[in-house]
């Protein structure tokens, strides 16, 4: 009962993550609309982009809170 009750409340976070996510995106997408009407606009864009593979190439295999390996050892 607990356990469903946890997976229920889990469920709903990551839910809400991905709504928040969506709009995130959304709002990303208008900012770049908005710095492409500037002519240094694409090259800051291709910038940020860079930066961010760089953070996600460095952070894979990492977990964003360090109690979360112990949360998933424990899961298996």
């Amino acid at each position: 009962m607990e356990r469903d009750r946890e997976n229920d409340l889990l469920s709903r976070a990551c839910d809400e993550l991905l709504e928040q996510n969506a709009l995130l995106q959304q709002e990303v997408e208008l900012l770049c609309a908005q710095l492409r009407r500037y002519p240094a606009g694409e090259t800051q864009i291709r910038e940020a982009r860079r930066q961010m593979e760089e953070l996600t190439e460095s952070s894979r295999g990492h977990t964003p809170f360090p109690s979360m390996a112990g949360l998933e050892a424990g899961a298996y």
